[in-house]
């Protein structure tokens, strides 16, 4: 019989397994301690109720900076996010149309291109719009829309509609989970059908990604990982395995 194991000991292991392969279930903790699966759901709940991890039916994931309010998101990991911004950024280039959605990392990439290049910026964020507002060689076009103030971006059927005449350059689509099996995905229904769009009008397709974002499945699939051209993902050894079975599928990679 395996010896009893304390509260703290599996909640360190549900927080490193959820770092390392992003899902974890009552079934696999219940098995991995000797307990009952009543006593994993109890260690899912008080975790969750700390703003640990998320819970869903029998499970828990990692907690998604998505759920936080756009102004504390973009205070995460800002360092990080400037510096994949800035190779982002060199995909830029002058005449082109390209389409933004919303999200703190576009933001961070709409604040570093060149305010001497002359391009279009269409965007479904007020934040980029105004980011962008200085570029006096830039054309800039607002989608106008329902304004969701959880995203700070407008959705709906006009920014649909609108998207559908669109043929960009670039998409820099903004994503909350990206892995090799289940693609691009969102914990918000609205926001996969408008991001699906986005991508869709574009020519070519890049995505940023911190390391939180790689291997994290959300709840609602925006496309297939077949759908990106590029991804711009942070360099850490906690995403390693997930980065190369994203190489695999020849979607081009780059990391800093």
């Amino acid at each position: 019989m395996q010896t009893p194991t304390s509260p703290d000991e599996r909640r360190s292991f549900v927080l490193k397994s959820l770092r390392e392969n992003g899902r974890l279930t009552t079934a696999d903790l219940a098995s991995r301690f000797d307990i009952s699966e009543d006593s994993a759901r109890r260690d899912f709940r008080e975790l969750a109720a700390e703003g640990l991890i998320q819970r869903v039916h029998g499970a828990a994931l990692p907690v998604s900076s998505a759920s936080q309010p756009f102004t504390s998101r973009y205070k995460i990991s800002a360092s990080t996010k400037a510096r994949l911004a800035k190779l982002a950024v060199a995909h830029v280039q002058e005449g082109q149309v390209v389409l933004f959605d919303g999200g703190t990392t576009n933001l961070a990439i709409a604040t570093l291109i060149s305010k001497t290049l002359s391009f279009c910026a269409i965007t479904n964020s007020p934040q980029i719009a105004t980011a962008l507002s200085e570029h006096r060689s830039a054309e800039i076009i607002l989608l106008g829309g329902v304004f969701d103030p959880r995203s700070q971006m407008t959705v709906g059927s006009a920014v649909l509609d609108a998207v559908g005449r669109i043929h960009a350059d670039i998409c820099f689509t903004g994503i909350h989970g990206i892995d090799a099996e289940h693609g691009l995905t969102t914990p918000y229904y609205d926001e996969a059908l408008t991001k699906a769009a986005m991508i869709a009008a574009g020519d070519t397709v890049i995505a940023v990604a911190t390391k939180d974002k790689v291997g994290f499945r959300a709840a609602h699939n925006i496309c297939g990982i077949g759908s990106l051209d590029l991804l711009v993902a942070e360099k850490h050894d906690e995403i390693v395995q997930q980065i190369s079975s994203i190489r695999s599928t020849e979607v081009r990679v780059e990391q800093g």
